[in-house]
């Protein structure tokens, strides 16, 4: 956080604040660099091995980018709507693509180990389902965030009632989906056979990372959603922005 806010237009002798503080460029810039080698690494990757699967991920990481380039601009230009909805919108919006990655990732492994059937749920509709919610989440939160633009105080506050729901909705759905993972990995586990008893299939390695990066999410999600619940002076807010 730097500078001294607040900071955004002054409409008919009122003053819409899109920020409290002055953005900080050099953090969002190294954001930008990041997520930009992680997707075209993984871009590379997607054509190489044909896994069109990860499409969402490619575009959830083209969301972070350009994100994070809304936010390095709105440095330079605090009083503009324009930066201020970018990274408003793009910012949140990049998790739902990324999660729907992890969600058809975890039907693609146990496809690959013949253990759809050891899943409490199906995880042909589990995935459909979860995509479903991935895009209801998109949808609320790119409205949600674009509503405050407008400056009003009911706008905002609806706005932020409808982000928190959709960030709510996605922690819900990221909850299942890993108890969901956590069971069919015990499941799997006491199952036999040469395929999975192997040590040249190190199908345990997939299924951590897809629990790990779930974890990270829930708790970005969390994070989110209490920053929100707080406002813009709440500590969350203040310590990471």
């Amino acid at each position: 956080m730097s500078g001294d806010g607040p900071y955004g237009p002054v409409v008919n002798g009122t003053q819409i604040v899109f920020f409290e503080y002055l953005p900080n460029k050099p953090a969002a810039i190294s954001f930008v660099v990041l997520f930009g080698i992680v997707t075209l690494a993984h871009l590379i990757f997607l054509f190489i091995l044909r896994a069109w699967f990860f499409i969402p991920f490619i575009l959830g990481g083209i969301c972070e980018i350009f994100g994070y380039f809304g936010r390095a601009q709105a440095h330079d230009t605090p009083d503009k709507a324009g930066p201020f909805i970018l990274q408003n919108v793009l910012l949140l919006a990049g998790t739902p693509f990324l999660a729907a990655t992890i969600y058809m990732s975890l039907r693609r492994v146990a496809t690959a180990l013949d253990s759809q059937h050891l899943s409490f749920i199906s995880l042909r509709w589990l995935t459909k389902l979860y995509v479903l919610i991935d895009i209801a989440c998109i949808v609320s939160q790119f409205i949600g965030a674009i509503i405050p633009a407008s400056g009003e105080p009911d706008a905002i506050a609806k706005g932020r009632t409808i982000l928190i729901a959709g960030l709510v909705v996605q922690l819900g759905a990221l909850s299942v989906f890993i108890l969901t993972s956590l069971y069919l990995y015990i499941r799997i586990r006491q199952e036999t056979g040469p395929f999975l008893d192997s040590s040249l299939v190190r199908w345990r390695r997939y299924f951590r990372t897809i629990e790990a990066v779930t974890i990270i999410m829930i708790i970005r999600s969390i994070v989110r959603a209490v920053e929100y619940l707080q406002g813009q002076g709440g500590f969350i807010f203040m310590a990471f922005n």
